[in-house]
């Protein structure tokens, strides 16, 4: 079965729960009960797991989130493998606004508008916003950063009722929990609703 490699971008101030997130849901799916029982018992996932996520940075280099915690990341935007998911989380508004100004890394960001998902997590979505990828469609973030999204894109229709928003080949998410919602998404449109569900039920999430 296919393995799919999932990307998250991090960078200086990013908030932890928007990536941790994901990246526990996504890392704890398996193909079988069987599978997810092994996991949650060793020190090691399963080579054989659906999904297999790494870290990016812009450098490759170290990255304090908000709450002040360094994180290693695995590649940089230069020498990051091939995705097929890749998730932006968010941050304070002047960390993702600062990102978003870097044209590098929207650039890279860009250069990804192929592969199969492309999500943001709370206000990751001015990251993703400032690619022009989201123009003339729906989008979440989180209820506090709407208004600044509408305003700064125009031609996206930020909505606020709404935890997850699929459009093409795009996901955004609103608020910091939100990316557990997202990522159990991403699982039942891959791998279908029971696989969501028995992941759901193995971190203890209702979904």
């Amino acid at each position: 079965m296919k393995r799919r490699k999932v990307g998250i971008l991090l960078y200086d101030f990013v908030d932890i729960l928007d990536f941790t997130g994901p990246a526990e849901v996504l890392s704890l799916t398996s193909y079988s009960k069987a599978d997810q029982v092994v996991n949650l018992y060793k020190k090691h996932l399963l080579p054989s797991n659906p999904f297999d996520v790494c870290t990016i940075t812009e450098t490759g280099k170290k990255v304090r989130s908000h709450s002040g915690i360094k994180i290693e990341p695995d590649f940089s935007i230069v020498d990051a493998p091939e995705m097929d998911i890749l998730i932006i989380p968010g941050g304070p508004l002047r960390a993702v606004q600062s990102i978003a100004k870097k044209q590098n890394i929207i650039n890279w960001i860009i250069k990804q508008k192929n592969i199969e998902f492309i999500c943001s997590v709370c206000t990751g979505a001015y990251i993703l916003g400032a690619t022009g990828l989201l123009d003339g469609k729906k989008a979440a973030t989180h209820h506090l950063a709407v208004k600044g999204l509408q305003e700064k894109h125009p031609d996206i229709q930020v909505l606020s009722d709404k935890k997850v928003i699929h459009s093409l080949n795009l996901v955004t998410s609103g608020g910091v929990s939100s990316g557990i919602n997202m990522a159990l998404y991403l699982v039942e449109q891959t791998l279908g609703k029971s696989t969501a569900e028995r992941t759901a039920k193995t971190i203890e999430f209702m979904y």
